[in-house]
């Protein structure tokens, strides 16, 4: 059972689509939901607001969560991620496994390969829609770190 689970949005349509699944998590158990979003660029006013009405739709649906916008460097995501659901004492940490980067792996987002092993809680990976189309399904993987 969880009490707090963080999961990182980064505002791609893989962040979309695992949002639910997070949410659902959170509905089963009662859990707090925290929403993290690593700002990499001066100006990222469309998705910080797209998160704002993410988390307001939460929020209706009953679901205790919150929206933190922390600054980062590229290639520092995870770092940031990681620090976030330690600081939350989150007992799970969700994420998609393709993000909006230019730059990602075969079929982990180099983001979710980074905090793999630095994460203090296990991670729940949600494929991204070219995944969950090639395999017929939208199942989540979880990895412990």
């Amino acid at each position: 059972m969880y009490r707090t689970i963080v999961i990182a949005l980064d505002g791609s349509e893989g962040s979309d689509r695992a949002l639910p699944v997070a949410a659902e998590y959170a509905r089963r158990d009662g859990a707090r939901m925290v929403v993290a979003h690593v700002r990499t660029h001066a100006l990222e006013t469309a998705i910080e607001n797209k998160l704002r009405g993410q988390v307001a739709e939460l929020q209706a649906d009953g679901i205790d969560s919150s929206l933190i916008i922390k600054n980062g460097l590229d290639g520092a995501e995870a770092d940031v991620i990681a620090a976030v659901a330690a600081d939350a004492e989150a007992d799970l940490i969700v994420v998609a496994g393709r993000g909006r980067g230019p730059f990602t792996g075969a079929v982990l987002g180099s983001v979710t390969q980074r905090l793999l092993p630095i994460a203090s809680c296990p991670v729940l990976v949600v494929p991204g829609s070219h995944v969950a189309d090639a395999a017929g399904s939208n199942t989540a993987t979880a990895a412990r770190a």
